[in-house]
């Protein structure tokens, strides 16, 4: 295995622009990202088509008498069976409800969102990881054949729906093309987890505020950017796009908002167990703190505090309504982010 991205030569491998990212503050209360949480069908059958992102198992789990699940999940007796599965920096959590309607009935997120839109699995392009992708049952959603949004960078990109219909983004990079003075230490990483949401702005005020990154990296401007390739990679015809990142320590938050495909506001939040990407779960060292600043940046707290694998974690909402875990995780627990060394990049 050999870091994909690192620290240094990450800066050039982005679509649309080379600023210096906003590194997350040493004395944040936040101290990385624990898991994004998936609700899927069948934990084996998605276990087998994330191999193309060469994602570890790492344990499997059942969750059962969470009166937090059950208030999410608007239903009483959720029982869940999880299944972690790790990159070199980050982790997903495939989660399988027993017994759920809204799973049923519910649709996954579309590209333009609103809500956790995707995922981003960056890979050397030397694995052929699309291809894999497309062999376990990957459903094209744009252009058959990955597209390389800014011709500066050696960076292709697809976006496809995993067996579930959740929009999976993977990125090829040229690595021979870089011209690096040394290789990179692994071909596979977890580029980042994107939000997609009708007012950036807001959202990127919450989130500046909440991680301490006032200024984070953002392009677009009032109406957007885009061209072809871009289209072609979202399937929707002449998109343009708003976007803005910020580094929670071991992975990368995206940030969308699509000028040219307007969404809005769900009346009621998503159930934990819809179908698709249903949370994201911080790493913290201070749960009390942890709220008090998720309030004052904007956020609601959604439950009370409760025991989850073997560790404490309170459930909230940022503005747009997306479920976010707020953790106290011992380092040695697998949903610790201190499982990733340096900035997810070592």
């Amino acid at each position: 295995m050999r870091v994909l991205i690192s620290a240094v030569c990450g800066l050039i491998l982005t679509a649309c622009g080379s600023a210096e990212p906003k590194l997350l503050n040493p004395d944040s209360v936040i101290k990385g990202v624990s898991y994004v949480g998936t609700s899927v069908a069948d934990l084996d059958r998605s276990t087998e088509f994330y191999g193309a992102a060469n994602l570890a198992v790492i344990a499997d789990s059942e969750l059962s008498g969470s009166a937090a699940l059950d208030k999410l999940a608007n239903r009483s007796g959720v029982v869940v069976r999880t299944r972690m599965l790790r990159s070199v920096n980050a982790q997903i959590r495939l989660m399988e409800f027993s017994g759920s309607e809204a799973f049923a009935v519910s649709e996954p997120v579309p590209v333009q969102g609103p809500g956790i839109a995707h995922m981003c699995y960056q890979v050397d392009h030397a694995t052929g990881a699309y291809q894999d992708f497309l062999d376990q049952g990957a459903d094209i959603i744009g252009a058959p054949d990955l597209l390389q949004i800014n011709p500066r960078n050696p960076v292709y990109y697809g976006y496809v729906k995993d067996l579930d219909g959740a929009v999976v983004e993977i990125e090829h990079v040229d690595v021979e093309k870089l011209n690096l003075p040394e290789p990179p230490k692994n071909q596979y990483r977890i580029r980042h987890v994107s939000l997609s949401t009708p007012d950036i702005d807001r959202i990127v005020a919450f989130y500046s505020a909440l991680l301490e990154q006032p200024d984070p990296r953002r392009v677009g401007g009032k109406n957007g950017i885009g061209n072809d390739a871009m289209s072609g990679v979202t399937g929707l015809d002449d998109t343009k796009v708003r976007m803005a990142w910020f580094q929670i320590r071991n992975l990368e938050l995206e940030i969308f908002q699509y000028a040219s495909h307007p969404t809005e506001l769900p009346s009621e939040p998503r159930p934990v167990d819809a179908v698709g990407y249903n949370m994201l779960v911080f790493d913290v060292d201070d749960l009390s703190a942890a709220q008090e600043k998720f309030i004052v940046a904007g956020g609601t707290i959604e439950t009370e505090p409760e025991l989850m694998d073997g560790t404490e974690i309170v459930f909230v909402r940022d503005p747009d309504g997306n479920l976010i875990g707020l953790q106290l995780a011992p380092s040695e627990a697998i949903v610790s982010a201190k499982n990733f060394s340096g900035n997810g990049t070592e």
